[in-house]
């Protein structure tokens, strides 16, 4: 544990004195608010997060990969290699608009017979970021998400707390009041307007002398989740703060899969930014 808190402060001291940290600022010299929203985070930026680690390949394209989904092979036999793009398409006047693809294989490998199988999720999401006045923004955002099951094994340890990998569509928008320049009040809101059946084939052994096939379709146990958060930003030069909490069903980071249970919603990202 000592090891490795020496190492991320290592890491985290020679960013800093690569370069100045900047982020991605408007016209008049705000910062801008990249989570959940369709601004980039600017050409030669390192976003270094809890939740996204991306860095800006220029002022419109950004490439990053989800930490919680690596992480997630600490805790159950299931590895998530994923990538994500993001793209602005259209940057006229007060209006952005950005589309984020990524893709998530979600690896199970049993212990008892060696059986395999895999999880494959593709979201793709368009934002779009209007600033209405001087210190006004929405941003609504527009999600597809692809998933796609296959292989043999124990597909319940793919599941995030008994959710199941589908088809959606979801719409969201977020509300953000900048009060001073780098503090800001959200209010955001998620609604899952369609829920597909996931078809599935599975085969596997019973026992050494009996196998057994079964085809069938996953259901999901709520068609049309929901969430309200209301939150706050905090956009420092050297850190990005945003926390909120809210009530409706929770969403995985990045995969978009819901937890089927209403509950206090919890939201948030802490990251770095460093211009390289």
């Amino acid at each position: 544990m000592a090891r490795g808190t020496v190492r991320w402060i290592a890491l985290v001291a020679t960013l800093v004195a690569a370069g100045t940290v900047r982020a991605a600022e408007t016209a008049d010299g705000l910062p801008k608010l990249e989570y959940r929203t369709a601004y980039t985070v600017g050409a030669g930026n390192l976003y270094v997060g809890i939740l996204a680690f991306e860095y800006g390949i220029n002022s419109r394209l950004d490439i990053g990969v989800d930490p919680p989904e690596w992480a997630v092979r600490a805790a159950i036999p299931v590895l998530i290699p994923n990538l994500h793009i993001k793209q602005t398409i259209l940057d006229q006047g007060p209006l952005t608009v950005s589309v984020r693809v990524a893709g998530y294989w979600a690896l199970l490998q049993t212990t008892d017979n060696n059986d395999s199988a895999s999880l494959i999720v593709a979201p793709i999401s368009l934002f779009a970021s209007y600033r209405l006045l001087d210190r006004l923004w929405l941003h609504g955002e527009g999600a597809y998400t692809y998933a796609h099951a296959f292989g043999s094994g124990d597909f319940n340890q793919l599941h995030f707390g008994g959710a199941v990998g589908t088809q959606a569509v979801q719409i969201g928008a977020m509300l953000e009041w900048r009060l001073t320049r780098i503090f800001s009040l959200t209010a955001t809101g998620r609604y899952q307007v369609y829920t597909a059946d996931l078809a599935f084939s599975a085969n596997g052994n019973i026992d050494p002398y009996t196998s057994a096939t079964v085809d069938g379709r996953a259901v999901s146990s709520v068609p049309h989740p929901w969430q309200a958060i209301g939150g706050v930003a905090f956009l420092w030069h050297y850190v990005h703060l945003i926390a909120g909490v809210g009530y409706g069903y929770f969403y995985l980071p990045g995969v978009n899969l819901a937890y089927p249970q209403r509950t206090i919603v919890p939201d948030g990202e802490i990251a770095l930014v460093f211009h390289l």
